[in-house]
């Protein structure tokens, strides 16, 4: 099963609307979202893909692990990503959101370490990989990063 990571940055006239454009700009707007806690299953591939090409129905059932941000102040800037780590048994996603690219990084990356402490009997492999966006605040802002997947 392969897991996408996708992103999106979006603007609009209140927070909700901006949402719903990084959704769109990261190809999972048409989907209903049902948000999973951050376990990656055993034998995934994750892939950062950037934007999703639509291959399920509009209104479809799809699992994400989703890191967002939004705002109302003009010129703010904002960020959100997600990290993981796997392991022959699995892996782990870490969510993380704050007011630049570098303070979620270190969010995610003690995150991760955390949980991979909690799972200390798990063969890790080397390294976190992350994906972080940020994005200034024009009018509302949002920024969206995602791991999408349909469970079989």
């Amino acid at each position: 099963m392969d897991i996408e990571i996708v992103w999106g940055t979006g603007e609009g006239k209140t927070t909700l609307s901006a949402f719903d454009k990084a959704l769109s700009e990261g190809g999972i707007h048409n989907y209903n979202l049902v948000t999973l806690s951050s376990v990656i299953p055993e034998g995934a591939t994750v892939v950062e893909q950037g934007t999703h090409e639509q291959r399920w129905d509009v209104g479809e059932l799809v699992a994400v692990i989703l890191a967002e941000n939004e705002s109302l102040v003009q010129d703010e800037t904002i960020a959100a990503g997600l990290g993981w780590a796997t392991a022959e048994e699995g892996g782990v996603f870490f969510e993380g959101s704050g007011e630049s690219a570098s303070n979620v990084e270190k969010r995610i990356t003690r995150g991760i370490e955390t949980a991979k402490e909690t799972r200390d009997s798990w063969t890790w492999h080397d390294g976190i990989e992350m994906k972080v966006v940020e994005h200034t605040v024009e009018q509302a802002g949002a920024v969206v990063v995602s791991a999408v997947h349909r469970p079989v």
